[in-house]
């Protein structure tokens, strides 16, 4: 079937590929059950102890610090150090730009004209 609609060039090209292997990767950390925990309760909690963290998800130490590492690998989480501390938050700057490359390349679709005036705010 020559270029069909689902196959043709504009399907095959409507996201960038490294957008699309970047998506797959965090997408898969965000799949175990700790990991997405972990990220919803920054979200909602903003910065915050990893003691606080893992009392609050009820995680031991090893297992917090397992996820912790992978999610800050990945650039989801930056941890921020101060003295003896260590707190951690969702890394906003790369949330908002993976959001906004999103949108942009979903924009160039032929049937989402509509999203040109579509807006995310962050409600706090």
């Amino acid at each position: 079937m020559p270029n069909s609609p689902a196959t043709g060039p504009e399907q095959r090209e409507f996201f960038p590929e490294a957008y699309v292997k970047r998506a797959v990767k965090i997408l898969r950390l965000l799949s175990d059950e700790n990991r997405l925990r972990i990220m919803l309760y920054l979200a909602k909690e903003g910065r915050t102890y990893v003691s606080r963290m893992g009392e609050a998800l009820e995680l031991n130490q090893t297992t917090l610090s397992h996820h912790l590492s992978l999610l800050r690998n990945a650039d989801l989480i930056v941890p921020i150090r101060e003295g003896k501390n260590i707190y951690y938050e969702i890394n906003k700057p790369f949330w908002r730009e993976m959001g906004l490359e999103f949108f942009q390349h979903l924009k160039k679709g032929p049937r989402v004209k509509f999203l040109d005036r579509f807006v995310i705010s962050m409600l706090k």
